[in-house]
């Protein structure tokens, strides 16, 4: 005869269920969230692909007016002489524009030229332009912005684009 304990065992054993699988949705949806995140950051990266060979080369456009206009401090004293029509004899591969023009590309430059100083500015893309300020001393400051002129160029203040 079964005592006490093994009845109850055997009683219980009659209505255990098999355990239940459990479920792995949790794991799908980390899985699924991750899965999208890397899709999207490779869309960002080659979507923004051409945006820094951009932004070097009207870096480099400015630069190379930069070190015409010093040269022409140099030879004259000021950069009165480093205007639109000064740089063109200088720097033959660029194209430069009054002061109040706008710049319209990364070989096209808007220049400011005066006593106190020299300013020019280069469009990158529509909306979105560098500027770079030499005061009488040669001291370098560097803007962005929308407006896209010498003459906006003229008031960049920052130490760096």
């Amino acid at each position: 005869m079964r005592d006490d304990d093994e009845l109850i065992a055997a009683y219980e054993a009659d209505f255990d269920e098999p355990p239940r699988r459990r479920s792995n949705r949790g794991f799908w949806i980390v899985a699924g969230t991750l899965l999208v995140a890397c899709v999207v950051l490779v869309v960002e990266i080659f979507a923004n692909l051409g945006l820094k060979d951009t932004v070097a080369h009207a870096q480099f456009s400015l630069r190379q007016a930069q070190a015409a206009a010093e040269g022409v401090r140099v030879e004259t004293g000021s950069f009165v002489a480093a205007d639109a029509s000064g740089l063109a004899a200088r720097v033959p591969e660029r194209t430069f524009v009054g002061p109040d023009q706008a710049s319209a590309g990364l070989d096209d430059l808007s220049v400011w030229a005066t006593e106190r100083g020299w300013a020019a500015a280069v469009s990158a893309r529509p909306g979105a332009c560098f500027y770079l300020r030499l005061d009488s001393s040669g001291e370098e400051s560097f803007g962005a912005g929308t407006t896209c002129t010498g003459t906006a160029a003229s008031e960049a203040s920052d130490s760096r684009w």
